[in-house]
Order: structure tokens, then sequence, then C-alpha cells
């Protein structure tokens, strides 16, 4: 396959029908990287920067939302630019190839942030158990699956992540130690991770000293309760002193020291660049693939070939956090080191799949729009915002990726905690299991898709997806069980498999409204919807990745937790199982009204045909 030049010669408007299966290929493949990029950042930023590091997830949450609004706020300007780029090899191909390798050279500085930040505060959960709890904890058999892990990277350690006290055992401990020798005496606290825990627990000593001379001594802290009548856990942070932050504003985020905020400001910059990115790549990608064909059912095709790209990149997310286990005790560490290798893998998939449609695809409009004046920003985010079949299309749009992106940090959780009880290397196989079992499906469903699409109207289609997956998500109050841990799959991947009807039709949509917009304003404009799709895609990330952190603290996750407490796996289950529902039955209500019919979408084209015949 060899680049198709942009021929100065070409007839100003092509009316294309069916597209060689070689332009599809080419295009479409550059939705693995597209997909695997952003779900993996998804998939693995709380599993190593909270389960494994111990920021909270509120930290989190607030980097990646305000990384995704900042960046949102950037998609219109960086879709105007690309319908008005005006360059030998078109208006969209030369974003898409600078955007390729600025994304793969950040989607890789994510995972390297761990080893190029000072090592956050180590956390010790302290777990108090009555009489009933504590004879519950030694008749159930332990998960003892997990790989043997080193955190390699740490220059102090504890010896347990958990103390359970109970009514027999009031008083437990765990050690502290250094790995190397410190320049001078170096003093460490050991402070609740909430100040209103303080009264339910004494530690002895708060503070231990390391010097050059004892630092190769193991230091013991022991924790007493003061009353063991119910079910509580306590989270304990050990830290140099001179890292303790006493900033109240900043405690609300759960950032208690130096390290935190140097962390959080780190991946807050670094997921910034990365969206950035991100977005030079897939706006005029997603313009280019809206413009190739005018053909009704086709632009449903093409998109199902970018379906499927997706999901072939999303047989490897659901492996991420395995392989960083197995990769990480392979190099004599943990995930957080797995991690990094793994992500260099991943970003040299990303740069090669994103960068075969900027060398081999071939643009329709660039020498017809090259004659018309541009339009300016504002004017053209006006013309775009008055569209009511967009508006309609971005409601339902935003509340599908609201209702998805939450469930996804809850699924880490409840698949962790609750059904694998703590297992993490468990839910990790699962979680594999769960991928593949999910993506055969979804092509399985691709040949449906696409043989409906002659038959019914694109409405129907993305109404019938949404009720499988409102039914997908509401199973799993019954199917997630910690008795059957492998039961979890089913409701996952039935709620996945309605949602690939909406991902091959929304597209399609998309590409039916330029086709309106040009009969109303004389422009091609793909590269600007594209932008406003992205802008509310990041929007609902964004939003959802500081409303699920707030959520997940609300219910009482801090990290570095080996399991978490009954109250807190009931209120993540709820979440879990409430939000994705109320969300995809207003995406339903969005497109109620939606206009554009297979009859109306001809008749628009017909006269499109007719205006660029005077033209020519």
């Amino acid at each position: 396959m060899k680049p198709e030049a942009q021929s100065p010669a070409s007839p100003p408007f092509t009316s294309v029908g069916k597209l060689p299966v070689s332009t599809k290929l080419a295009w479409g493949v550059g939705g693995f990287g597209e997909n695997i990029a952003n779900a993996a950042i998804l998939s693995l930023v709380y599993p190593i920067f909270n389960v494994a590091l111990g920021l909270s997830t509120l930290a989190i949450g607030l980097a990646m939302a305000l990384s995704r609004i900042v960046d949102a706020v950037v998609d219109p300007i960086v879709g105007n630019l690309t319908d008005n780029t005006h360059s030998r090899w078109g208006r969209r191909r030369p974003w898409m190839f600078v955007g390729s390798i600025l994304m793969a050279l950040f989607f890789c500085a994510v995972w390297f942030l761990p080893t190029s930040m000072p090592q956050l505060p180590k956390m010790v959960a302290v777990h108090l158990l009555d009489a009933k709890a504590a004879q519950k904890a030694t008749t159930e058999p332990a998960h003892d699956t997990a790989p043997k892990l080193y955190d390699s990277l740490s220059w102090y350690v504890v010896s347990a992540q958990d103390v359970t006290l109970t009514p027999d055992s009031a008083t437990g401990s765990f050690q502290v130690e250094l790995r190397h020798a410190p320049d001078s005496a170096t003093s460490f606290s050991i402070v609740p991770a909430d100040s209103a825990q303080a009264s339910a627990l004494t530690v002895s000593p708060a503070q231990l000293v390391f010097t050059p001379e004892n630092w190769q001594t193991p230091q013991t802290v022991s924790v007493t309760a003061l009353a063991t009548s119910g079910e509580a856990s306590h989270a304990l942070r050990i830290l140099p002193s001179a890292d303790v932050l006493d900033s109240p504003a900043l405690q609300q985020i759960g950032i208690t020291s130096y390290s935190a905020l140097q962390m959080f400001l780190a991946f807050a910059s670094v997921c910034l660049l990365f969206y950035f990115s991100f977005t030079v790549f897939v706006i005029p990608f997603s313009g280019l693939g809206i413009e190739l064909t005018d053909d009704y059912n086709e632009r449903t095709n093409l998109q199902i070939y970018r379906l499927v790209a997706s999901f072939c990149a999303s047989l490897l997310v659901g492996y991420l956090y395995l392989w960083s286990q197995k990769a990480g005790a392979w190099l004599g560490g943990d995930e957080v080191l797995g991690a990094r290798a793994v992500g260099i893998g991943i970003g040299l998939l990303v740069l090669i799949s994103t960068m075969l449609p900027a060398l081999f695809c071939r643009e329709r409009f660039s020498s017809a729009e090259r004659k018309k004046a541009p339009l300016p920003l504002l004017k053209a985010v006006q013309l775009t915002a008055v569209n009511k079949s967009f508006r309609m299309l971005m409601g339902s749009v935003f509340a599908v990726f609201m209702g998805l992106f939450f469930s996804l940090p809850f699924m880490t959780y409840i698949g962790i905690y609750y059904c694998c009880g703590g297992d993490k290397l468990l839910a990790a196989e699962i979680g594999g299991v769960m991928t593949i079992v999910q993506t055969v499906g979804q092509f399985l469903a691709m040949p449906l898709i696409s043989w409906a699409n002659q038959r019914v109207d694109k409405k129907t289609i993305l109404f019938t997806g949404l009720a499988i997956s409102i039914v997908g998500y509401a199973s799993s109050w019954w199917l997630f069980t910690p008795e059957n841990p492998w039961l979890q799959i089913i409701p996952v991947v039935v709620a996945a498999w309605g949602l690939c009807a909406c991902w091959a039709v929304n597209g399609s949509f998309a590409a039916d409204i330029c086709d309106e917009d040009e009969l109303n304003t004389g422009h091609r404009r793909e590269g600007l919807y594209s932008a406003v799709f992205a802008f509310v895609y990041k929007s609902a990330i964004g939003i959802v990745a500081l409303g699920s952190g707030a959520l997940l603290a609300w219910a009482g996750v801090a990290g570095q937790e080996t399991m978490l407490s009954d109250d807190t796996l009931l209120k993540v289950r709820l979440a879990y199982l409430c939000i994705p529902v109320v969300f995809l039955s207003l995406a339903v209500w969005a497109m109620w009204f939606y206009p554009l019919t297979r009859e109306r979408v001809a008749s628009i084209q017909a006269e499109l045909k007719s205006r660029r015949d005077e033209v020519a």
C-alpha cells in the first residue's frame, strides 16, 4: 500500500458510494490506537496510582478532570483549524501525523511518573473487628494466588499493609524499614489518614527516627484499638515528617504530603499534554472518516471497520493490569514497575496504528474548500450550535459517555474487593477473560448491525443497543457475587454488546448531519463537528473523573487497601448499577425526535448534488 497523493486536478466535489476495502482498512485501523490509548489510561490509572501508590482518588479524578476540561476547550479551535488548513498533503493528514507521534510519547510518559517523582506515603489499613466478624474471618478461606511482587521503587517500606484488631487481640504492630542509608537523621510520622479516626486508635511511637547508624534496623510501630465493639477500618499514613503538608484545602482532596502534591501536579500536566496530542490526532481523523463517503449505508459500514479495530484494542486493554503485575514480578518489582514496560509496548502500538491513516488515506474536499473563504471560529461555532439534529445527537452521546465512564472505575473496585475478595491477580485474570468474551461477542455483532443497517433506520439500531445495555447494567445486582466471581463477566459483556450498536451509528449520524450543515452553510465542516463531538466526550470524561473520584472517596476508598468494608462495597455497587441505567435512559429520550431519517438524508444529498453540478 502506498500513500495517495492529494491531486490538485481532482474535481472539487466527488460523489463516493462504496469505498475500496483498502481505504476502509487504512482509516479503520486508526481506531485501534485511538481506543487503546484512551482506554489504557482509564483502565490502569486507578489500579496503579491509587491501589498501588496510594494517591487519593479525589486527586486522580481532579487531575484527569482538569486536563480533559482544558483540552475540551481547545477542541473547537483545533477542529476549525483543520477545516481551514491548506497544504499539499490536505487539510487533516498533517495534523494526524504530528498528533500520532505526540500521543505515543506522552502516553508512555504517564507510566514513568512514579519513578521520576518523590515517593508517596505508605499506607497501613487497620481493621477493627467485633467477635462475630473475627470468627468469620478465621473460618473463611484465604486467597493466596497473587504473584510475588516486590516494591523495588520505594526507599522506605512497611512490613504489612493490614493490621487486624479484635476483642481478643486489641493490639497489633507493623515495621518500617529503609532501603538505603539517609544522609542525616530522618524523622518519620505515623498519622491517621482522617483526623476523625484519631480517637479510635493509639499509635506508639507516633514518630520514628532513622540515622546513618541505625537505618538497617527495622523499627516497630504498635497500634491499639480503644474499642472493638463494631466493625471499622482506619488508615495510617507513614511518611517522612518533612513531607507532611498541613493544608486543610488540599487535604479535602486527599493531598496530605508534599510528595502527593508533586505527583498530582505532574500527573495533571502529563495528562493535559497527552489529551491535547490525542485531540490533534482524533479530531482530523474523525473528520476524515465523516467525509470519505456520501453513501447512507456505507457510512455505517465504514464506522464498523473503526469499531473492529477498537475491539482488537479492547482485547489488550482487559489484560493490561494482569500484564503489569506479571511484568513487574518478572522485572523483580511490582505492578508499578510493570506498568512502565507495558506502557512502552502500548505506546509503540499507538504510534504505528495512528500513523497509517495519516499516510494512506485521501481527502475528498481539500481542493474544493481551498477556494472558499474560511469561516471565523466564533461564526463556525455558532452555526454548529444552532443545528438541532446535532444538539440531539450530542445530548445522547453525552449521556452514553457519562453512563459508561462512570461505571469503569467502580468496576475496578467491585471486581477486586467484592467479587474476588481482594485477590488482585484473580480479578485481573477474570478481567482478561471478560475482555475476550466481550470482544468476540462484539465481532459477531458487527455483521448483524451491518445487516440491520440495510433494513431499518439508524435510530432503531441505537435504541435497541441502549435497551440491551440497560439490561446488562441492571443485572449486575444479582450477577456480581463473591460466591462465583466469574459471573461478573455476564453483565459487563451484555452492556458492552449493546453499546457497540451505539458506536456503529454515532459516526454515521454525524456524517448525515454534515450533509445537512453543508446544505445550510455551504461549507464542509467535518473538523469542527468532530471537535464538538470530542468536546462532549472529553467533558463527560472530565466530569466523570472528578465525580467518580469524589464518589469513591465518599464511599470510603482511600488507597493501598487489601480489602474494603461491606458498607463501602455496597455504595460502590449501587453507584455502578444506578448511574449507567439513568444516563442510558436519558440517551434514549434525547434522540426520540431525531429528524434525519433515511428518506430525509436522501433528499438532502439530492439537493447537494444539484448544487455541486451547477458549480461544476
